[in-house]
């Protein structure tokens, strides 16, 4: 924040008496004013959400006859003798762990990679540090139930991190992990971009989380609305059989507790001269950007990019026809715009994503959503398929097709994608 000079307090309270009506009336906003040297005042409000998901302390497997097998009692991490390390290492080995749970919360539809372990910060290290496709870091906190710092300190902790993050970045950034191709997952001006906005996931994972904690998280977040991060505590249950004395145990992640911005208002209240005669201008601004502070796009904005950047024709006739197909099946069919300084666009069926073009010319794809996109049996087809037009792309955790074979591909993964919606569809 900077200084505010004593005599603009009437401008401010001129301010503070027009941002209800500015913001439409809304009762649960809260509101930063940025005062800058020219006196252009940023305002930024937020609505803030949050929710709760139990699990039970005990879970049932059954055989198809509906005859129980076994059962599975909740346990502790100290029941089995592990420690936070054990935790610790098995999100850096498997980020899903826990952001399979924040995806279904809808929290993140991402890509997540592993990025560093024990990150030093100057307030300490962060246990995981994670990366988005699209550039957006993930903090990851691991604490256990029987560690009393969870309920007292876990939060502050990773807030600090927060705060001192981008610090760790201002010179020259950490090498972002590589894929298949030994290509970056993510662009390094997308991850800056994130960071300069603020915009991180915090997840602070337990084999038990704390009710408390949620209550506490929902008040800090709504203390700091101008920030774009949000917050998932995670439990990640642990169950063993009763009659076993196997080392085997079953985890089950679920969010337990989320907190994130909902959509807010921009507005810039100007403000000309420094007496109480002041005069105070509010206008609402639109900009290029969505609320959560990542690039917006629609269709307009997409081709434009997909032009000014020089993707190759036919990826540009490829992201045309997928807008056809769109329209060809309305009731199941529909295209996504996604996020990042390129834009991209997601043709997905029934919510799920089947092929994704990217604005400087490549294309991706996630095969774990093709199943529930086509079903089982076409879902495995059209994978299958895919391994065998683009085998090295097909073999990465992200696949990805570069610029290059996109170009020379795109009309053979039209027909593929064509002929899997048209089996799926004659199969409703």
């Amino acid at each position: 924040m900077f200084p505010i000079r004593p005599e603009a307090a009437c401008e401010l309270r001129a301010v503070e008496n027009i941002l209800g009506t500015v913001l439409g009336g809304c009762r649960a906003f809260k509101a930063t004013v940025t005062v800058r040297s020219s006196w252009v005042l940023g305002i930024s409000s937020g609505l803030i959400l949050s929710f709760m998901k139990s699990i039970s302390d005990s879970v049932q497997s059954f055989a198809p006859s509906a005859t129980p097998l076994h059962r599975y009692q909740r346990i502790t991490a100290a029941d089995l003798g592990l420690k936070e390390a054990w935790l610790r290492d098995a999100i850096f080995l498997d980020p899903e762990l826990v952001l399979g749970a924040c995806r279904a919360a809808g929290l993140t539809d991402d890509e997540w990679y592993a990025w560093r372990k024990e990150f030093p910060t100057e307030v300490g290290p962060i246990d995981v540090l994670l990366v988005s496709s699209q550039g957006r870091l993930g903090i990851v906190e691991t604490k256990l139930c029987s560690n009393a710092e969870l309920r007292r300190k876990v939060l502050a902790q990773a807030l600090d991190y927060l705060v001192h993050l981008s610090d760790e970045f201002s010179g020259e950034m950490p090498e972002l992990p590589k894929d298949a191709e030994g290509n970056p997952v993510a662009d390094e001006d997308d991850v800056r971009e994130a960071l300069d906005q603020g915009d991180i996931l915090i997840v602070i994972a337990s084999d038990e989380i704390d009710d408390r904690i949620g209550r506490l998280s929902k008040g800090l977040l709504s203390e700091n609305p101008v920030k774009q991060w949000e917050l998932a505590l995670v439990d990640l249950a642990i169950y063993r059989r009763d009659d076993s004395a196997s080392a085997e145990f079953l985890v089950v992640p679920n969010v337990r507790y989320a907190v994130q911005s909902e959509q807010r208002h921009v507005v810039r209240v100007i403000v000309q001269g420094e007496n109480p005669k002041a005069r105070v201008e509010v206008e609402r601004v639109e900009v290029g950007v969505r609320p959560d502070g990542r690039q917006k796009w629609d269709q307009q904005r997409f081709f434009e990019s997909l032009a000014v950047l020089k993707a190759a024709a036919p990826v540009q006739q490829l992201a045309r026809d997928l807008l056809e197909i769109a329209r060809q099946y309305p009731e199941t069919v529909g295209i996504d715009w996604g996020t990042g300084r390129k834009g991209s666009m997601v043709l997905k069926r029934n919510d799920a994503g089947l092929i994704e073009v990217h604005g400087a010319g490549y294309i991706r794809f996630r095969p774990r959503k093709f199943k529930r996109a086509l079903g089982d049996e076409v879902g495995q087809q059209y994978e299958d398929a895919l391994k065998r037009l683009v085998p090295t792309a097909m073999a990465m955790s992200y696949p990805k097709v570069p610029e290059s074979q996109a170009a020379r591909n795109a009309a053979e993964l039209l027909q593929m994608l064509r002929a899997a919606l048209a089996s799926a569809e004659s199969q409703r």
